[in-house]
Formats: C-alpha cells, sequence, structure tokens
C-alpha cells in the first residue's frame, strides 16, 4: 500500500509544480511559495498602534517558522517582512496571500495599507491584496502576528493540552489569478464537491464554485469540470454558464451523474480529481484542482457502515508536531510519519485537536485512511486556566466552518468533531454549525464527561489502568462501546520486570507495565470483544509536546518525539497486519538489567510460535496464544483487596529462562525465516557483570562504587540509551549519531551529571585489536538549541571547558561536526565529540567531571559481532 502512497505522493507534487511553472494562458492560476522573509520580535505594548520597528535589525527566516526557533517566547508577536515585484498582467488580476497556519492573530499589510486580520491559528487564512498593490515595482508585504495571551481568547488557539507555537508555521503562498476568480472561500478552494446516492452502479455529484466579479461591469462566466481517475484516464466533463453581475460573488451550482464509480476505501482508495476551470467572456482567468472520492458512512446499532459494509475504525490519535521544529513540521516530516502509519497498518487517525495541514489530509485520502477531524476546542471541561474557549464566540463559530470548508473535498474525513473534552454549550453549539454546513461525514464528539448535543455518535477517552483503576477496567462490554483515546505513557530509558504492576504517571513510566496495558486491550478489541469495539484509537501514534506532563512531553506514544519506534509499535502492528510477518524482541533499550535473572525474555510476533535461543543454545519454542498476562489486584479505598485475573493474549511470547551474568546474545526465530536478535547484559546484583577477555576495554575501573562501570560491546545505537540506571534517575539517550562512530561499543555508567557519581574511568586497549581503536567522547556543552528556549547553564559550560582541557592533554581533538542529544529531561542539548587513537595494549584514564559525557571504543578494523 505505501508503495501506492509514494507513487500518488509524487503525483501530488508533481501537480504542484506544474502549477508553478504552466503559462498563464495554459493554467490562469498561479501559486507561488514564499518561503524567505525577513523576522523581528514586535516590542510594542499591548494595545499600540500596529506600526513595524524603524530601526530593528531584522532577521532572515525561511518559512515554516516559530518564535522560538529565533529564541522568542511563544506567547510574544512578531513581524515579518518580504518585497515582491508584480507585471502589469499580474497587477490587472487578483493577488492573494495564503497563510497555512500562523498563530494566532494575523494583519497584514501592502504597502502600509492594512488588507486583512485574520483570528485562529490553525485554519488557513485568505487576505486579498489586489486593492493595496500600487506599484510596477517592489511591493512591502507585512504580516504582524501575535500570539500573546491576550489576544487567543475565543479563538480555538489554547489548550492546556497542546502546545501553540507562535509564528508562520506552515507554508505561506501568493496565489495569482485573473480579475473574475474562483473566490477562496473562508480560505476553501472555492469548489465544493459533494458525492451523494452513492452505490456501485452510479452516483450523483452536486458541485458548488464559488465566483467572483470585482470589475465594475458584467461578464459572461462558464464553470467547466473535468473529472479524471487516479491514471489520469477521463471520466466526465461539465460545465455551466452565467452572467455574472460587477461586483458580485455568487454561488454556481451543477449536478452530474457519475457512472459505476470506484469507491474509496479504507487502505483501498479509489481517488478521482477534478480540475475546474474559469472563464470569463471567453478568455480563461482562474483554475482549481480538488480530490474526490466516493463514500458513503453511516452509524447505527453500534455499527458503522463504510459504503454498505461493517467496518471497524481501528488506529490511532497524531499530532502535528516535531521534536526539532514543533509545530514548524516540514512536508517531508509529514510524510513519513505517514509512512510509519501506514507500516503500522491503522486504517483511521484522529488528527488532533486542531486543523491539521491540507498535506496531511491529502495523505490519508491518497493512504486510505480514514480522519476524525477536530476544530481545536479541547480540555476545557477540567482546564483551570481562566475563561479560555469555554464559551460559544463567534469566531469559535467561525473557525469551525472555515475547518469545515477547507476540508470539503478530502474523503477521508470521515468524522467532523466539535470538541474534546470540552465545556458542553460550545461543543453543542459547533456541532450544529457542522450540521449547518452538512459536510460529507458525521458529526461526533471525544467524551471524558457530559456529552454536547447534535451529535451522530459519542465516542469516549478511557485510560482506566493510568490515571486511576485497573487495566482490566476496559474489559467486559456489554453494548458497543467507541474509543476515541486510551493509552499509557512509557519511556524508553524506564524499566521494570515483566509481571510488575507499578507505574506513577509523570515519574515512572516503564515500557514494561504500558505493554501489559497494552496487550490487554488489543486483545480486548482484536480477539476477544469485536463486536463491542467497532472503534478503538489509541493515544498516540507519536509523542508531542504537551502543557500537562513531564518536562513537556505526552509519552503516550507509539513512536517517539523523534519518530522512532517504540516496542509497543510491533504489537500493534502484528495485530493490525496479521498478514505481514512481525517478530520484534522486547526490552533492546534495557540493555544492562540487574533485575532477577530469570525475570524472562518476551517477544512480539503474529507467527504461529516462536523458537528462543540465548547464547547459541535453543531454549524453547512458544505457541501463539500460551502468554497470559500475569494475575494481580487492586486495592480499594475501604482497604479490600480485589483479584484481578488475567487473561491470554494472542501475538506475545515470554520465556522465564535466566539471562547468564554478563554479555547473552539473544535470537528468536518464527521458522519461516523471520527472525530478530539483540545483545543485552545481566547482571542481578546492580555491580558491575562480568568483563571478557575479548571486550575492546580490558581492566576497566571506575574510581567511584557508586557508579559502576560496564563495557557493553554491542554498537550504540542513535535514539537509544547509554546511561545504565533504568529508575527514573537516568533518562539521557543518543539523537542522531555521526557517521565516524558507527559500530563503536561504549562504557555505561550512571548519569555522570550527578555530583555523587562523578568518576575516572580507567582502562587499557585489548591487544588483540592489532590496528588500535578510536576513542570517542561525546560531552554536553552547557546550551541547548535555541528552539528549546532553555538557558545556559553555567556550571555545565564550565565543566565542559575542564573536560575539554583534560581531553586535549591526553591527546583528543574535537571534530567539527556539532552534534546533539538528550539531557536527563530528554530535552535536545548541544553536545561535542572528541575522538583519539589508541594503540594496542596503551592504557587510558578520562577524568571524571560533572557533566553528561559518555566515552565509546571503535576497533580500527571492527571484527563481526559475536
Amino acid at each position: 500500500m505505501f508503495l501506492r502512497l509514494l507513487s500518488l505522493n509524487s503525483l501530488f507534487f508533481i501537480g504542484l509544480i506544474s502549477l508553478l511553472v504552466t503559462p498563464l494562458q495554459a493554467a490562469p492560476r498561479e501559486t507561488v511559495p514564499l518561503y524567505r522573509w525577513d523576522f523581528v520580535e514586535d516590542k510594542a505594548p499591548a494595545n499600540a498602534p500596529l506600526v513595524p520597528p524603524g530601526f530593528a535589525t531584522w532577521q532572515a527566516v525561511t518559512i515554516p517558522h516559530i518564535f522560538r526557533q529565533s529564541g522568542l517566547p511563544d506567547n510574544t508577536a512578531a513581524w515579518y517582512r518580504k518585497s515582491y515585484k508584480f507585471s502589469d498582467t499580474e497587477l490587472a488580476g487578483r493577488v492573494f496571500l495564503r497563510l497555512d497556519g500562523a498563530a494566532s492573530v494575523t494583519d497584514v499589510f501592502v504597502n502600509g495599507r492594512a488588507v486583512g486580520q485574520h483570528k485562529g491559528a490553525f485554519t488557513a487564512a485568505v487576505f486579498d491584496l489586489t486593492p493595496a498593490l500600487a506599484f510596477k515595482g517592489s511591493n512591502e508585504l507585512l504580516v504582524r502576528i501575535s500570539n500573546r495571551d491576550a489576544d487567543t481568547d475565543g479563538i480555538l488557539s489554547r489548550s492546556n493540552l497542546y502546545y501553540t507555537n507562535g509564528g508562520m508555521f506552515r507554508c505561506a503562498w501568493l496565489i495569482k489569478t485573473g480579475a473574475v476568480h474562483i473566490a477562496p472561500d473562508l480560505g476553501s478552494s472555492g469548489v465544493y464537491l459533494t458525492p451523494a446516492k452513492v452505490t456501485a452502479d452510479q452516483a450523483d455529484l452536486h458541485v458548488r464554485t464559488v465566483v467572483a466579479n470585482p470589475l465594475d461591469h458584467a461578464v459572461s462566466v462558464r464553470v467547466r469540470h473535468v473529472i479524471t481517475s487516479f491514471d489520469g484516464g477521463l471520466v466526465a466533463e461539465f460545465g455551466g454558464d452565467r452572467t455574472l453581475q460587477p461586483q458580485t460573488t455568487i454561488n454556481l451550482d451543477l449536478d452530474h451523474v457519475i457512472r459505476q464509480p470506484r469507491l474509496w476505501n479504507l487502505l483501498n482508495p479509489e481517488l478521482y480529481s477534478v480540475t475546474t476551470t474559469l472563464t470569463a467572456d471567453g478568455i480563461f482567468s482562474d483554475e482549481v484542482t480538488n480530490p474526490l472520492g466516493f463514500r458513503t458512512i453511516t452509524y447505527a446499532d453500534g455499527q458503522f457502515l463504510l459504503n454498505g459494509r461493517e467496518v471497524r475504525f481501528l488506529g490511532v490519535n497524531k499530532h502535528q508536531q516535531s521534536e526539532t521544529d514543533w509545530n514548524a513540521v516540514s512536508v517531508e516530516e509529514s510524510v513519513r510519519d505517514f509512512k510509519q502509519l501506514a507500516d503500522l497498518g491503522a486504517n483511521t487517525v484522529r488528527l488532533a485537536h486542531y486543523a491539521h495541514s491540507d498535506l496531511e489530509y491529502t495523505l490519508a485520502d491518497q493512504a486510505g485512511i480514514a480522519v476524525w477531524a477536530e476544530n481545536g476546542l479541547a480540555g476545557q471541561s477540567w482546564d483551570k486556566m481562566a475563561t479560555k474557549d469555554k464559551l460559544v464566540t463567534s469566531d469559535g463559530e467561525r473557525l469551525t466552518r472555515e475547518l469545515i470548508r477547507q476540508n470539503w473535498n478530502h474523503p477521508s474525513i470521515l468524522f467532523w468533531s466539535c470538541g474534546n473534552e470540552s465545556t458542553i454549550a460550545p461543543a453543542s453549539r459547533y456541532a450544529e454549525i457542522i450540521r449547518e454546513e452538512a459536510p460529507p461525514g458525521l458529526v461526533t464528539y471525544a467524551a471524558n464527561g457530559p456529552e454536547p448535543e447534535h451529535c451522530d455518535f459519542i465516542a469516549r477517552n478511557t485510560y482506566a489502568g493510568w490515571y486511576g483503576g485497573h487495566l482490566t477496567d476496559f474489559g467486559s462490554r456489554d453494548k458497543p462501546t467507541l474509543t476515541s483515546e486510551t493509552g499509557a505513557g512509557s519511556w524508553i530509558t524506564h524499566h521494570a520486570p515483566y509481571d510488575v504492576f507499578a507505574w506513577t504517571v509523570n515519574k515512572f513510566e516503564s515500557e514494561e507495565y504500558a505493554q501489559l496495558f497494552t496487550e490487554y486491550r488489543l486483545q480486548s478489541v482484536f480477539r476477544d470483544q469485536t463486536a463491542t469495539n467497532p472503534m478503538f484509537l489509541w493515544w498516540t501514534f507519536r509523542e508531542f509536546f504537551d502543557r500537562k506532563f513531564k518536562d513537556q512531553r505526552n509519552t503516550k506514544g507509539l513512536l517517539t518525539l523523534a519518530g522512532s519506534r517504540k516496542d509497543l509499535f510491533y504489537l500493534f502492528q502484528a495485530f493490525l497486519k496479521p498478514n505481514q510477518p512481525v517478530v520484534r524482541l522486547l526490552g533492546r533499550e534495557h540493555f544492562l538489567r540487574t533485575f532477577a535473572a530469570d525475570s524472562g525474555i518476551k517477544a512480539y510476533a503474529n507467527s504461529p510460535e516462536l523458537t528462543l535461543t540465548l547464547n547459541g543454545i535453543r531454549i524453547g519454542t512458544r505457541r501463539n496464544g500460551d502468554y497470559r498476562i500475569p494475575d494481580s489486584s487492586q486495592k480499594a479505598k475501604d482497604g479490600s483487596v480485589k483479584p484481578r485475573p488475567g487473561i491470554a493474549v494472542a501475538n506475545v511470547f515470554l520465556w522465564k529462562t535466566s539471562l547468564a551474568p554478563g554479555r547473552n546474545l539473544v535470537e528468536v526465530d518464527d521458522g519461516r525465516g523471520h527472525r530478530d536478535s539483540m545483545i543485552v547484559y545481566q547482571s542481578p546484583t546492580g555491580s558491575a557483570p562480568p568483563a571478557s577477555n575479548t571486550d575492546l576495554a580490558l581492566d576497566l575501573r571506575s574510581s567511584n562504587p557508586q557508579s559502576p562501570a560496564t563495557f557493553i560491546d554491542r554498537p550504540v545505537e542513535a535514539q537509544g540509551a547509554f546511561y545504565r540506571d533504568v529508575d527514573g534517575s537516568s533518562d539521557n539517550t543518543f539523537d542522531a549519531l555521526p557517521d565516524s562512530v558507527t559500530g563503536a561499543a561504549w562504557i555505561a555508567t550512571r548519569r555522570l551529571s550527578e555530583p555523587a557519581l562523578k568518576t575516572d574511568l580507567a582502562f587499557r586497549l585489548n591487544p588483540s585489536a592489532t590496528s588500535g581503536a578510536t576513542v570517542f567522547v561525546v560531552a554536553s556543552t552547557g546550551t541547548h538549541p535555541t528552539a528549546t528556549l532553555l538557558p545556559p547553564s553555567a556550571d555545565a559550560i564550565a565543566a565542559a571547558a575542564s573536560l575539554a582541557r583534560s581531553l586535549t592533554i591526553t591527546g583528543f581533538t574535537r571534530a567539527p561536526v556539532p552534534m546533539v542529544w538528550r539531557d536527563h529531561g530528554l530535552h535536545l542539548a548541544d553536545a561535542m565529540l572528541w575522538s583519539r587513537h589508541l594503540a594496542p595494549g596503551e592504557s587510558l584514564t578520562v577524568t571524571g567531571h560533572t557533566l553528561d559525557y559518555v566515552v565509546l571504543l571503535r576497533a580500527q578494523n571492527p571484527q563481526p559481532q559475536r
């Protein structure tokens, strides 16, 4: 499927490029991306006249851009500036500025003249620049964007459930058309495609085109619609004529019957394209292209019917954020996310909690993934912030209409949401707005309490076993229940024995407890109670920045914030894609295990059986279905203890076999050519495990008994952990790694930025490394990337300088390439890379410092991994 998605992506971008290069007479609409702008903070006080600073130093920035990328807080205001020249032909037509996303209040000026304002962060805004374009030469375009707290009441751009980064965080475009044009109605394409009476034999198609004539005389207009199939074949062509009076805007409605339409379906989308051209007095004046999909969706008696057939909507929730760029997500990052969604096997994605970019809806159209779209109303039911968005506002009504009209033609949007965990009055009103607009699809809401009116169905956000209760409370249901959210947090550096039911939200969130939580739910949804789970959406697909959680991060993702896969990704994949082999050993990030040696070895797979081999010895084969979640209990408020029996779970395998002290090679095989392996160390006493005489680092010693050192003889991994503690005291991880350290092993210690754990590390290079080895030291610098907004640490900067002097004295040189990794709070932190050659048998001591750092070794001619 994703091969098709990639080809569709290619067609999408090729189509976009063609719009940019086709001559005016062939394509009268020209769309030009505006990447480069000048930027400066607006330091004027609130309610001051909107005037750009006269003598400020402007910074060159590239869109998408957010304030924090320039070192400014999210809740400030700033100016963007750009100059542009237009030809006589362009000045005779219309010129629009389209901002795909700008937070949160946008004012646009051309040549000093105000041309419009838009309130709201996540829906697109379109401004007609034409009346203010006074010059054939350079025209100055100024955009002032405010994300100040006082400016954001009632405009659905603030919530304690997500971050809204101030700035022009999505793409900006100039749109040039003829004078008579297809109007960008509330930021939409101006063309609304509405299929009706859809069957395999035929479908009615109603097309509304919003046409504007700004001229001072009447014109004769013709609208023509050409429908083509995915492969470019002509499907239908029809049109209509109208005389358009001066300075008027009309809806030109046309109907057509499509014979034997191919239906848009989950994971099997049949996607059409509709090109709408406009001529005025016989001259091409405008053209737009929209996607079209034929499908029906209903919900009744606990069942969804898509195109008349019962379906279950199984997938995830997703925010549009990345670790490095926050809300300013690149096109490439969105495409990667949707490739991962396709790999996961999800047929549904809830694009929470606000309008996402048009690209994400387009990718869902092309992949056949159903979308739940939301308007930004989120979290007010328990939000202690003042009154933001707790009442119905005219801006909230408008923004809900903008969400609908701008995304009307996306066949993937089956569900239109009026809110999430909000106060009921605005949710009910915005549901009513959706009904008034009547887009194709169902009206819904995600509830954790009272439910609004005017919805086709209500889904529930349920977290039994996380914020309270027991994970088995998700269990037996006597009627269909729709799950819009459920999930448990997990950090790849937090670990516990596989049978421990213990967690503390925001403090200790082990992968192992999250696995128990998830295993119970997936067995219920996919095996034991399929009839009562017509919708199940996991919270969340990818970690994101969140105002509620430790270090501003929501940890419930199947992917980390950096986009790497956690072990739980593979459990979902095993259930969602039963015909695609999945084999995954769990806990490779738990590289040094200090629990009981027989705590177990666990794997996820969807094969009938799985065989474990440990250190070359075949341990045994488990059948799919043998595994059971351990029995547990729950203590009630009155002190009584209630037993909670476990259940059998498919696609999970567990061997209660003992790891050997020291290094272990763990392998699993499904007998059908699919296998996985990992290297982990075992030290149940908590001390350093026994060393091997084949280790690169021999006679390894730590001067501090509180921080034992262990040589980990396996390649270091990008995004992986490197400190040994797994109790929440050392959550540091790598980010991307430079090629120079590929294949290097490392020395694991406790977190060295903790003063009590400062230690000198000494070792001797194994003489068997006849060509010697390269020793690397990766260390924090005490600073962070600009977008984190974290201040430099004077203590860490001083420690980094001291370490640098020490390394220089001992023969290290610093690599010129910049690095980042993550500190204990999982914030991105700047790092430096040092290296030196070490001869066979040569000894080295790395002097201790109170700073995050790690020592790595790589043989000059690395031997194959044992």
